[in-house]
């Protein structure tokens, strides 16, 4: 029997709800978003996790047949051009530390729970853009909060849809690397420098 989207959602809400608020409470977008320099800071940290952990789970095979394209979904480049456009150069963005404590996911199932925080990202950029607009960060540095601009949402139905076509055993085993991956990027942000 395969999960339907709402179940699916369902489950991995109510399991990351508390993780989730946690980390929204950590990040502070307001006040980050306000000043070039932490926001500067928050696209390093950012970069240091993602761009390590998209390439853990594009080892695991299958997303293809899913209907996800790591190509069009990954969130790194997104976060090297912001970079980039802050004028923070190649050898300095290479120096950056990345992020070695990561889910490591198993089977596709299990990444799918990772990617849902990846793609969950993504949501909530309308309102960061809002709170970008309001400040001096350059437009061209905003390139990770657009993300899919006037398409998040039609995005984040397909994923939804994705996630629908696990059979509920498999939506099941997404739920503790959903957790994880909150988690290890709430410990990332909050290591000592």
């Amino acid at each position: 029997m395969t999960s339907t989207t709402s179940e699916t959602l369902a489950r991995l809400r109510a399991a990351t709800a508390t993780v989730h608020r946690q980390l929204e409470d950590q990040v502070n977008i307001p006040q980050v978003c306000g000043k070039r320099e932490t926001y500067e800071q928050l696209l390093e940290d950012f970069l240091g996790f993602w761009e390590p952990l998209e390439s853990c789970l594009q080892q695991i095979s299958g997303w293809e047949e899913r209907g996800f394209d790591w190509g069009e979904r990954a969130k790194a480049g997104m976060l090297l051009a912001d970079l980039r456009a802050l004028g923070r150069t190649a050898a300095e963005i290479e120096a950056l530390p990345r992020c070695t404590n990561l889910p490591r996911p198993e089977s596709l199932e299990e990444a799918f729970g990772c990617a849902y925080v990846v793609e969950g990202s993504t949501l909530g950029g309308r309102h960061i853009l809002g709170v970008l607009a309001k400040t001096d960060i350059p437009e061209d540095a905003r390139h990770y909060f657009a993300s899919y601009g006037d398409q998040v949402g039609a995005r984040w139905r397909e994923f939804c849809a994705m996630l629908s076509e696990f059979a509920d055993t498999e939506a099941e085993m997404m739920v503790p690397q959903a957790v994880e991956t909150f988690n290890t990027l709430s410990a990332w942000l909050a290591r000592p420098r």
